[in-house]
């Protein structure tokens, strides 16, 4: 039987709702809180909590609810992450009274799954948690090994009035007991176990009769070490199931300077004094390194990341280079990079800015996020370019992407918009005879944001010695060219 699904409810969730729900539930773990440190994680940017909407989507269903339920059961899965500010669709398919599926949708694609059996009863009186939110703490960080043998309790918590505040509806029907069991599982993801370095991936949970236990139990059961994933079997009072959750990838480290320095000539380099827009990590951080190794003068960029550029152009400096850093948001028309450029104008410039995100929902064509690649890699670069044109700027490095020639079926805004900025790389070259563009398609590399198994990345340290080159040998060329007589 088709079952039809219907849009109820819709809402963003905020950074105000965030920390409303990290305090509520003990989960603060900086992928969730800390937008600096989520730069250098899989999704470049703060997630809302996996608990949090699912939380949202029940209290929406039982908004017209007035008696008591029991869930019998409740399976949710966490397909895509849901980002903040971000436009969020509930979507309701029910095939009778006691079972509700919901599905939550952002950016055209599912990123939450609920499924649950419920019943009507009275809520059980049983005093099994704390009336309170929990005591921040830091999240564990273990190695594959320490989780894999890992066990351990939580206490339960729930403070009443925060949750009546934050979910009257669902705290109105449901047992507050079974709350702050499902409350808890965000807290054993993101601060017990996998801990730090975590990503909420499924719940499944069934009613019981046991009440023996004030706490919730865990214990790995299993560990797939290609892909991460952790599973755990869990008990609480009244519920008992199964958790599943990613270990997340670190942060990707880039080679330091001292390495990198015998892999290039000392003065290959040395005419240019370039601008690195995008350098305080990833292919800009090695970018920066080579061309100081090389003899360049360099000034590298960021946007949020002050202290990753700061690190960047300590290690510089600390192993006989020389380079600074200042901070530059490419999006705004009020920053203008020629303020940094008018005592030493700038011969190259290398651009590197970009989204948070890199991909989209698979199959899905997103026109917002298609608008946030053009804001960086169209509108944003030749912003930079016409103003940087007048203090002599000539020579250009703008990376495009083999997704051009590839399409995977969650690129296709990101692909798009580099054709798009290729486009426009032809028409500044038309109208300015001297302007080089040097445009390579570069193939997938190993970044903080494309550090997903099992994709193989390439070496960027390799592939950016072999393009600097050629972007330096096509600048001279272009150079003594223009010098010889007509």
């Amino acid at each position: 039987m088709l079952i039809e699904r219907v849009n109820t409810h819709q809402r963003k969730f905020t950074f105000a709702d965030q920390s409303a729900f990290a305090e509520l539930s003990g989960d603060y773990n900086p992928l969730h809180m800390d937008p600096i440190a989520a730069r250098r994680y899989l999704f470049g940017q703060p997630v809302v909590h996996g608990i949090h909407p699912v939380f949202w989507a029940l209290n929406s269903y039982l908004e017209n609810h007035t008696s008591f339920l029991t869930l019998r059961s409740l399976k949710v899965s966490f397909p895509r992450p849901i980002l903040l500010e971000k436009q969020v669709q509930l979507f309701s398919a029910s095939t009778d009274t006691y079972h509700l599926g919901i599905e939550l949708l952002s950016g055209g694609a599912v990123s939450t799954r609920i499924e649950a059996d419920v019943a009507a009863s009275r809520f059980q009186n049983l005093d099994c948690f704390e009336r309170s939110c929990p005591i921040p703490q830091s999240p564990r960080v273990l190695s594959e090994n320490d989780i894999e043998r890992d066990s351990g309790s939580l206490d339960l918590y729930l403070d009443i009035e925060k949750t009546r505040k934050l979910f009257p509806h669902l705290i109105r029907c449901v047992s507050p007991l079974q709350i702050a069991v499902i409350l808890a599982t965000t807290r054993l993801v993101g601060i017990q176990c996998p801990g730090l370095k975590s990503i909420f991936s499924k719940l499944d949970l069934s009613v019981t009769d046991s009440y023996d236990s004030r706490t919730l139990t865990y214990k790995v059961t299993g560990i797939d070490r290609r892909y991460g994933l952790v599973c755990m079997k869990m008990t609480a009072p009244g519920m008992a199931g199964e958790v599943k959750a990613f270990i997340r990838p670190a942060p990707q480290e880039q080679a330091s300077f001292s390495s990198l320095k015998g892999l290039v000539h000392s003065n290959e380099f040395s005419n240019q004094r370039a601008l690195i827009i995008g350098g305080s990590r990833g292919i800009g951080e090695v970018t920066a390194k080579l061309l100081v190794a090389g003899g360049a003068k360099v000034v590298l960029t960021y946007h949020r990341g002050q202290e990753d550029a700061r690190r960047v152009v300590e290690d510089i400096v600390a192993n006989g280079g020389a380079a600074d850093c200042c901070r530059l948001d490419v999006l705004n028309p009020d920053e203008d990079p020629a303020e940094i450029a008018r005592a030493n104008p700038f011969t190259h410039l290398y651009y590197f800015a970009t989204p948070l995100c890199y991909s989209g929902a698979k199959g899905v064509f997103s026109a917002d996020l298609f608008k946030e690649f053009c804001d960086y890699y169209i509108t944003g670069f030749a912003r930079i370019v016409t103003q940087l044109w007048s203090l002599g700027l000539r020579n250009i490095f703008y990376p495009s992407s083999t997704a051009i020639n590839e399409l995977p079926i969650n690129m296709g805004e990101f692909a798009a918009a580099k054709i798009a900025g290729e486009t426009l790389c032809r028409f500044l070259e038309n109208n300015e005879p001297e302007m080089i563009i040097y445009r390579p398609r570069f193939p997938r590399i190993a970044t903080d944001q494309t550090a997903v198994l099992p994709v193989a990345s390439l070496d960027p340290v390799r592939l950016m010695i072999e393009h600097l080159r050629s972007f330096r040998d096509a600048s001279m060329m272009a150079g003594r060219s223009a010098s010889e007589p007509v």
